[in-house]
């Protein structure tokens, strides 16, 4: 396969439709300061890559209402009265975790939703998000990002690509689902392949991307997002959340699976601060 780039933000089947679909995009939530570098290099992107990106988000969005629908297979991890709760089991060898969110806004649920969208939107959730990028547009609701964080485990800074999808799933419930996929990144000097152990269909989808030189030249660990899922519905007097994340740090063997899970965790209770985020005036 002839790929282009890759990790949210997945791209068009023409010039022409690219920029009609960016501009589109903008008005969900990607700025024109989040279309920058990496999506402006994207000239022509294969149907037959969109068609198959389309596939594996589709994969992921039953695996994920799959996770977040069956309860009973965690343990609760960490409550906070009836506003969140964080539970975490263990699937293929590795950590999946969910949390149940309530905002008791219901008017929060447009603003929810394109915070979650934009690229850049971490940044006032995760205190260790540095930037996002989108690297590719296959349609206004299905794209490759980039993000870079400040590392929790060792001083490194760590980055991610993953494809986004945005499924509205009823006139009250949206999904967004992102997943990493095993990218070829051009240039690259330490390729190492990854294996996705919740969403398998992403090992076959394999773009090309061209990193953006400060990760090309540096020694920054890359992450990878087994599947991340954030189910929003409004009801009438809030908005409900139920997020379920796998990530795959990719730390050194060292690190223990009780010190990930704790890293998890801080990051899940950090989605928290949208309840303060979107206060009810």
């Amino acid at each position: 396969m002839n790929k282009g780039y890759i990790k949210i933000g997945l791209a068009f089947l023409s010039v022409a439709g690219c920029m009609q679909n960016i501009a589109f995009a903008s008005e969900h939530a990607l700025s024109t300061n989040s279309l920058n570098t990496e999506s402006k290099q994207q000239l022509f992107i294969d149907p037959e890559e969109a068609r198959e990106a389309a596939d594996v988000m589709a994969d992921a969005l039953a695996i994920a209402q799959k996770h977040a629908q069956n309860s009973e297979d965690y343990k609760l991890y960490s409550k906070s009265g009836d506003a969140a709760a964080l539970y975490f089991k263990r699937v293929n060898e590795t950590d999946i975790g969910k949390l149940d969110l309530i905002v008791p806004n219901p008017d929060s649920y447009d603003g929810i939703i394109s915070m979650l969208l934009d690229p850049n939107g971490p940044k006032k959730i995760y205190n260790t998000f540095v930037d996002g990028h989108v690297s590719r547009i296959y349609d206004p609701n299905l794209l490759i990002i980039r993000r870079q964080y400040k590392s929790n485990i060792i001083g490194l800074q760590r980055y991610c690509y993953a494809l986004v999808n945005k499924v509205e799933l009823s006139d009250d419930e949206t999904a967004i689902i992102m997943v990493s996929s095993d990218t070829n990144e051009r240039d690259s000097k330490d390729y190492e392949m990854h294996l996705n152990p919740i969403v398998e269909s992403a090992n076959f989808f394999k773009p090309d991307i061209d990193p953006l030189e400060d990760i090309r030249n540096a020694n920054v660990p890359k992450m990878h997002v087994n599947l991340a899922a954030f189910f929003i519905k409004k009801e009438a007097d809030c908005v409900k959340i139920t997020i379920i994340s796998s990530i795959d740090y990719n730390a050194p063997s060292y690190i223990s699976q009780i010190a990930l899970r704790k890293i998890a965790s801080t990051n899940f209770l950090q989605a928290t601060k949208l309840i303060d985020i979107f206060k009810k005036e």
